[in-house]
This record gives structure tokens, C-alpha cells and sequence, in this order.
């Protein structure tokens, strides 16, 4: 394809998810560096300003179209004016008919003209563990592109659980109609190749493509002045999840019994009985400190709880960081804990041993693709006890885990290379 139209699903960076982010940045790296001279659209909800990025000292201008749900239809980029235009375009016979549809509207030109589009559902949202809305929503979008025949590929991402009937009987019906399905662990392979049944043919694995992320440093940060002040200490990293500690019904929509506050607390004890430990509490969703998954809100509460009792030896991410300084800042870490899936790959795609606090199954399939499955605990399934005590063992074996990651990586980033480098060639 030359100047191939390529449209980006499930990913932007507006949410203040820094995965969300991550996923998007590392997407486009990974399209330019097979197609520099791609037309790239991103699903995003700001698409009046434009998106400059800059890889290998060169800008790439990435176009925004927002896909809006309302009752406004005459809005150009509401969805369900824009599903009504695609339903008729295949209905209709006329090419004539057909060519002025497309002309009314500037955004489903863009998608009846695309060559292809990937889509990564924010890494782990294709399922109805979210709420029954957020999975219409993002089936609706997927639906669009498949009814344009635009050549559908679906990027590493996790599959499911789909719990209720009707949204296996959904999934089953997009899945079907991808030209290719990727999921980021083993697992997925297997769980869509069941729901697929015969018609499983194209589902293969292939890692998260944030691993190749590559951090930007911070300069005159105070926080970062401190970690390099703590250089001669072990800095231990925690990222604290907003969503689960917070008001969401982690009970009912995670199945988890477990107290995480009081784990976090218990875990900040933990490490902080290590005279030479300076704990650094590390959010990875930067939404506002009343939002119920807001990250900063939870590091604050605990930062609040312990840093007169443990003076100096409790530092916290303090300012809204982007996805590539959030990561620096992880990079700082001899040793990090994280409850958000892409705050421990930003540790571990930097070598650095790490324990995933787990309350869906896609933690382990990611750990294990980095050979590092042991290191997670399930707050679904285990005590805190055995939690503080898988912790405190990882973290005794961080040396022997740092070691196995300098082998695993590379070949990790290596492979999110060669799979675009694939797809490539198949289109």
C-alpha cells in the first residue's frame, strides 16, 4: 500500500490513562516505522487540535476524528448518523447514490476510504466486565468499520470475559469478521479460538506493543532530584489503583473479597521496614482526584497516612506526567508493584523486577510472555498473607528476575516489530 489511509481504534491521549496512552503512542511508532507515509486517523474525542508526534527526530502529523454517541444526529460525527449512512451504502445498488452518501459527510469518508484499521480497545475493554455500556459503545464502533469493509485487525489486546450470552453472541460476530486477531497472551489465543470455534483460523499471539515505549527523562523535577538523592538506596515503586480503591464495586464486577486498602497499607509496611527502602508511590491515571479511578486520589490518601512516620523515606508522584515521563520516573525503581496492567509493563520493559497485584486474568498472560508468570498474586484468590509474602519473596529475588528480564525483552520488543513488518506483508 502506498499512502495508505490507516485508522487507529481504542486508543488516544485523552483519557489521563496512561496506558491508554502508551498504547496509542506505541501503535503509531510501530505503523510509521512499516508506513512513513501513512494518512493516520486516531479515535480521539478532541479532533479539533491537531496531533504532532516526533520519532527519529522526524514529525508525523496524525489526524483526530472523534466517533460520539448522541441524539444529535446531525452532528458529522455521530455514530448513529454514521452507522445509518453505512447501512445504506450496503443496501443501495447505485455507485452514483453511493458517491454522493460519501459526500455528506467529511468523517464516514474517512472511514469508507480507509485501507485498514487497528483496533486495541484500550488494552483490556473488550469484554463486559466494564459495564454492559462502555461494551456496546465499543462493539458499535468495531460494527462501522466491518460494515464498510474496511480490512479489520485487531491488536494485542485482551479478550473477554464475556459473561452474558448476548455479548459472546457480539464478540463472536466481530471477531468473525476480523481480518486477523491478536491477542497479548496465550491464554486469549485459546479463549477466542474457543468462541470462534471453526471459524478460528486467524488468531495468533503477539505481545503488548507499549513494551517498545521509550521513556522521556525529567529534567528539574524535584521528585526526580530526590530518587537520584536515594541512588545509593533500594527505591521501590507502588502504583496504587484508583478503581480499586476507591468506590467502584470491585465485589460484584471482580469478584474480589480482599480489603486492597488495607493490603496497600500493609504493603507500604512491609517495604518500609527496610531501613534502606524509599517507597515511591506511582499513579497511572491522572484523572481528576474526585473521579472514582482516580490514581492520584488513592497515592495521596496513603502519602497522607504515612509520611510523618516515615519522614523522607515516602515520595510521591506529585504533577500530571505524560505516559513517556511516568515512565522515567518507574525507570528510576529497583524494584515496582503495580495494580494497573501498563504501569507494570513500564517497569518491566525496562528490566526491572516487578510484581503485578492482579484483579482480572490478563496480568498473568502478559507476565508470562516476559517469563516472569510467578510474579503475580490474584487479589481474587489469595490472603494478604500470602500476598505480603509472595511480595517479600520476589523482592529478596529481584537480582535473579532482573537478570531473566535482560534475556526476555529484547526479544519482546523484537517480535511487536516484526509482527507490523508482518501485517505488511499480508495486506
Amino acid at each position: 500500500m502506498k499512502n495508505p489511509k490507516i485508522w487507529i481504534l481504542g486508543a488516544s491521549f485523552e483519557t489521563l490513562n496512561m496506558g491508554v496512552s502508551a498504547l496509542a503512542e506505541s501503535s503509531i511508532k510501530c505503523i510509521l516505522q512499516q508506513w512513513p507515509d501513512a494518512n493516520i486517523i486516531l479515535q480521539s474525542p478532541k479532533d479539533e487540535i491537531p496531533l504532532t508526534l516526533t520519532f527519529n527526530e522526524q514529525e508525523f502529523n496524525i489526524n483526530k476524528r472523534d466517533l460520539w454517541f448522541s441524539r444529535n444526529i446531525f452532528k458529522t460525527r455521530n455514530m448513529y448518523a454514521l452507522l445509518s449512512y453505512a447501512l445504506l451504502v450496503k443496501i443501495i445498488p447505485s455507485s452514483w447514490l453511493k458517491k454522493r452518501i460519501f459526500a455528506i459527510n467529511p468523517y464516514f469518508q474517512d472511514i469508507i476510504e480507509a485501507d485498514v484499521v487497528f483496533d486495541i480497545t484500550a488494552g483490556d475493554s473488550f469484554s463486559d466486565i466494564y459495564g454492559w455500556s462502555p461494551f456496546i459503545k465499543n462493539s458499535l464502533i468495531k460494527w462501522l468499520f466491518i460494515l464498510c469493509k474496511v480490512k479489520f485487525i485487531m491488536l494485542p489486546q485482551t479478550y473477554g470475559p464475556f459473561k452474558s450470552r448476548l455479548s459472546q453472541v457480539v464478540a463472536r460476530y466481530l471477531l468473525k469478521h476480523a481480518t486477523a486477531i491478536y491477542s497479548r497472551d496465550k491464554t486469549g489465543v485459546e479463549y477466542v479460538t474457543k468462541l470462534l470455534g471453526k471459524s478460528a483460523t486467524n488468531v495468533q499471539f503477539s505481545p503488548d506493543v507499549a513494551f517498545v515505549l521509550e521513556p522521556e527523562p525529567l529534567k528539574n523535577d524535584l521528585l526526580v532530584t530526590k530518587l537520584q538523592q536515594a541512588s545509593k538506596q533500594v527505591i521501590v515503586g507502588i502504583n496504587i489503583s484508583g478503581l480499586l480503591y476507591g468506590n467502584y464495586p470491585i465485589k460484584t464486577r471482580f469478584n474480589i473479597e480482599n480489603n486492597y486498602q488495607e493490603i496497600i497499607k500493609k504493603i507500604v509496611r512491609l517495604f518500609a521496614a527496610y531501613p534502606d527502602v524509599v517507597i515511591v508511590l506511582v499513579p497511572h491515571v491522572f484523572v481528576n482526584y474526585t473521579h472514582y479511578e482516580s490514581d492520584m486520589n488513592a497515592c495521596n490518601d496513603i502519602y497522607q497516612q504515612f509520611k510523618q512516620e516515615y519522614p523522607n523515606r515516602i515520595l510521591m508522584v506529585e504533577n500530571k506526567l505524560n505516559h513517556r515521563q511516568i515512565k522515567y520516573i518507574i525507570g528510576c525503581c529497583d524494584f515496582f508493584m503495580g495494580s494497573r496492567m501498563h504501569s507494570c509493563i513500564a517497569a518491566i520493559s525496562q528490566y526491572i523486577p516487578t510484581m503485578g497485584i492482579a484483579y482480572s486474568d490478563k496480568f498473568t498472560g502478559v507476565f508470562e510472555s516476559a517469563g516472569i508468570k510467578n510474579l503475580v498474586v490474584d487479589l481474587r484468590t489469595e490472603t494478604t498473607q500470602q500476598i505480603l509474602d509472595s511480595l517479600q519473596k520476589s523482592f529478596v529475588n529481584r537480582t535473579e528476575t532482573a537478570e531473566k528480564l535482560c534475556t526476555t525483552i529484547p526479544k519482546i520488543k523484537e517480535q511487536v516489530t516484526t509482527l507490523f513488518s508482518k501485517i505488511k506483508e499480508e495486506l
